[in-house]
């Protein structure tokens, strides 16, 4: 059978590991389910931290059938964890869970399809550091189809955003003003007749900050509006990306005192790279883009945290397989240090990495496929005051059988599913394991990226 894949050229050299401040943890499995376990793929973090010593990590898994929204936890900043807490219903299928924490309060929100194809956005709260959680409430009609949401929290004030089809793809949004006790009318945020996709959300004091990627100008680039007042009102649409007729993709945004951070991942180079931008007045103003990767093999999926001045971005580069690549700043983004790698052994998968911090420790997670064939979430942590683990060089290429690829559209007779094994029509933009025969368990499976 003719080939119909082209393969990403693989970079072979090895750079040589930069000395860290502090390095890593060693990697620990916090999943032991063995039936597709994965945390969300979009920019919306699968991770939270706080109060003090806690970790809250959220993920989707079929373990009975049905993807269904699980939770744990850790009160000791990563050291143990808490067994499994099934969040979610059992009805449906539940996706791209995202979680947020302010004091003791645990926020989550997820994909909710109570049968159907559409969703809506299901939210759920705990009061005590997620030791227990309250009820389950729709913040969003299954309806409107709703997808990737979004959640940050400060105080008493929860805001949700995401996109949904009430009228084309654009973004909504919601808010909470008593920790999630009731919620507020639905406030469409974007209004261009294209679509609008993959909200991210980061708050500092009275601000909250919103980037996205939208369809407007005829490719996808990134654009980004806040509020100065909690989120009882929105300021106007501002383009951030710059690279004009390519494409800008899924943007991670982060917020400490008045510095903003976004990232994102950019076709202005072949095949894609991460690109940086930050801003020093809360978003009033921005600095030029940044490119942050230039690996020619490819560098996407990308997360980002910051306290300060210091700030880490993490994100999943290819080299046959998908290893979690990591770099960070000391000095507000303006200087980084080159790229060290979190995940190295060159056999499998390393995808969708998801960072949060706690004082000065940051806290990762990533989906991967090292003990499973249907992926196992697994953490990582770099504590400020201790040695850890060093940091690795970039690894060498793979020979594993699935090797990485890019297209610009689904060929012929080519079937893709997403990370679930659930078939997919029509792919959008992103990541999928691609068959040239319509069985996803067989050595002809391709995981690839798709970029229209």
């Amino acid at each position: 059978m003719k080939k119909i894949f082209i393969v990403v050229p693989l970079l072979i050299a090895a750079a040589a590991a930069q000395a860290q401040p502090f390095g890593w943890d060693p990697t620990t499995r916090l999943t032991v389910s063995d039936s597709a376990t994965h945390n969300s793929m979009t920019p919306a973090r699968s991770i939270a931290a706080g109060p003090a010593g806690s970790v809250h990590v959220v993920f989707y898994d079929h373990r009975t059938g049905s993807d269904l929204i699980y939770y744990k936890r850790s009160a000791d900043s990563g050291s143990t964890w808490s067994p499994d807490t099934l969040l979610s219903n059992g009805i449906g299928y539940k996706s791209e869970p995202a979680v947020a924490a302010s004091g003791g309060y645990i926020h989550a929100v997820w994909e909710d399809r109570g049968g159907g194809y559409n969703a809506g956005v299901c939210y759920r709260r705990s009061t005590d550091a997620g030791l227990t959680w309250l009820g389950e409430t729709l913040v969003a009609s299954t309806a409107q189809n709703c997808r990737n949401p979004s959640v940050a929290a400060q105080d008493s004030f929860v805001h949700v955003a995401w996109a949904d089809d009430s009228a084309g793809r654009e973004l909504y949004y919601r808010r909470s003003t008593d920790y999630g006790a009731t919620w507020g009318g639905k406030v469409k945020l974007t209004n261009d007749m294209q679509e609008s996709w993959h909200p991210s959300l980061a708050l500092h004091d009275n601000y909250v900050h919103l980037a996205w990627r939208d369809w407007r100008d005829h490719s996808f680039e990134i654009y980004y509006k806040r509020s100065t007042d909690y989120g009882a009102t929105w300021g106007a649409d501002a383009r951030l990306s710059g690279d004009v007729a390519t494409g800008s993709y899924n943007p991670c945004l982060t917020a400490d005192s008045d510095l903003v951070h976004v990232v994102w991942w950019d076709t202005r180079t072949e095949p894609f790279e991460i690109y940086y931008k930050n801003s020093t007045d809360n978003g009033t103003t921005w600095s030029e883009d940044v490119r942050l990767t230039n690996d020619t093999t490819g560098s996407y999926n990308m997360t980002v945290a910051a306290r300060g001045a210091t700030v880490h971005v993490m994100w999943e580069a290819l080299y046959g397989t998908s290893f979690i690549m990591y770099k960070y700043s000391t000095d507000g983004g303006a200087t980084w240090s080159t790229d060290t790698a979190l995940t190295t052994a060159p056999d499998y998968w390393s995808v969708s990495p998801s960072a949060a911090m706690d004082g000065d420790a940051v806290h990762l997670i990533w989906t991967e496929f090292r003990d499973s064939e249907y992926g196992e979430i697994y953490y990582k942590r770099k504590i400020g005051a201790g040695a850890g683990a060093a940091e690795s060089p970039k690894p060498q290429a793979s020979s594993h059988k699935l090797q990485a690829t890019v297209i610009r559209s689904l060929p012929a007779g080519a079937v893709a599913f997403d990370a679930m094994g659930r078939r997919v029509l029509n792919p959008k933009s992103g990541l999928y394991f691609v068959t040239e025969n319509g069985v996803r368990n067989t050595v002809h499976v391709h995981k690839v990226v798709i970029l229209h």
